[in-house]
């Protein structure tokens, strides 16, 4: 059975500390490597995404190979954490993440399909 957090074949993104993480733990542009190559680990956590949601170059670079990928993680269904710093906000029907006092859309990256699980540290998207 899979633990908060945990659940494969989905992007698991989950509040530092509220869930146990992987010890593969890799920063964003390697995991943005990896999707290009079609590399992606089996179970991984993602650090760094709000500074990547800071930069509009990565996170754009980040949603399209996403999307490009999705079918391959679909198919290999891995279990991929993103690991965030700071706290997750609804907006509307979706979430932000709120991070040094600035609000940074997850919808941009993960598309509009957020999920929350449990206690709200804890939210998923489908590749």
């Amino acid at each position: 059975m899979t633990g908060p957090g945990q659940i494969p074949g989905q992007y698991n993104l989950i509040i530092e500390g509220a869930c146990d993480t992987f010890e593969h733990q890799i920063p964003v542009k390697e995991f943005l490597q990896r999707l290009k190559e079609n590399n992606v680990p089996e179970k991984v956590s993602v650090v760094g995404l709000a500074d990547a949601l800071s930069d509009e170059d990565i996170a754009t670079e980040l949603a399209r190979e996403m999307d490009q990928r999705a079918n391959d993680l679909e198919y290999q269904s891995p279990t991929i954490q993103f690991v965030v710093e700071g706290s997750f906000h609804r907006s509307g029907k979706t979430y932000d993440l709120r991070y040094d006092d600035e609000l940074h859309s997850l919808q941009r990256v993960f598309g509009p399909q957020l999920d929350r699980k449990e206690s709200g540290e804890w939210l998923v998207a489908p590749f």
